[in-house]
């Protein structure tokens, strides 16, 4: 009898160690989950990591007008493991029309080398071809739950490395070019 008791001991707990590690990922995951912002909701749902935003006013004739709000990744993502990387919000009429994540890269492209946005996408959204080197330049599209998701690496000028997810959707994802 006490052999069968010790042995529903150490199943309860590995079982509470697991749910604790579970709920923990769980709750990592959703704070970084891109997928969970309202594209074509009202931009009072992310006021809270970026502040009051604040339409220009001048520019009531043009209802389609494009607000730009920027952050550092950790206002949206508390340790996220991004690295060095921001958030854009674009706002068109009071909407969210869509968000990019983007590394910072310096003149070595040493954020992108740490491929901790990249990780992050491949884990989240699914795999892209050929693309494990972080040399890798391309794109690849998802479309989930109505969204597209775009993430992409390409050159500046030859030298400087952009690397960027775009989350929006088929009604806004085009006021996310930034001319």
């Amino acid at each position: 009898m006490n052999k069968i008791l010790k042995k529903i001991m150490q199943i309860l707990k590995i079982t509470s160690i697991s749910l604790v590690f579970l709920l923990f990922l769980n709750k990592v995951s959703f704070a970084c989950d891109f997928l969970s912002i309202n594209i074509g909701g009202n931009k009072s749902q992310i006021e809270k990591y970026f502040g009051p935003i604040e339409t220009d006013e001048e520019n009531v004739e043009e209802p389609n007008d494009v607000t730009i709000v920027s952050a550092e990744i950790d206002r949206f993502c508390p340790n996220s493991n991004l690295g060095n990387s921001f958030i854009r919000a674009f706002i068109v009429n009071d909407k969210i029309a869509g968000i990019i994540i983007g590394v910072l890269n310096g003149t070595d492209n040493e954020e992108s080398k740490k491929q901790l946005l990249y990780n992050y996408v491949i884990s989240n959204y699914g795999k892209i071809e050929n693309s494990s080197r972080p040399d890798w330049t391309g794109y690849k599209v998802w479309k989930i739950g109505g969204k597209e998701i775009i993430y992409g690496k390409w050159y500046y000028r030859k030298k400087f490395l952009i690397e960027e997810l775009q989350i929006s959707n088929a009604e806004y994802k085009d006021y996310l070019i930034i001319e």
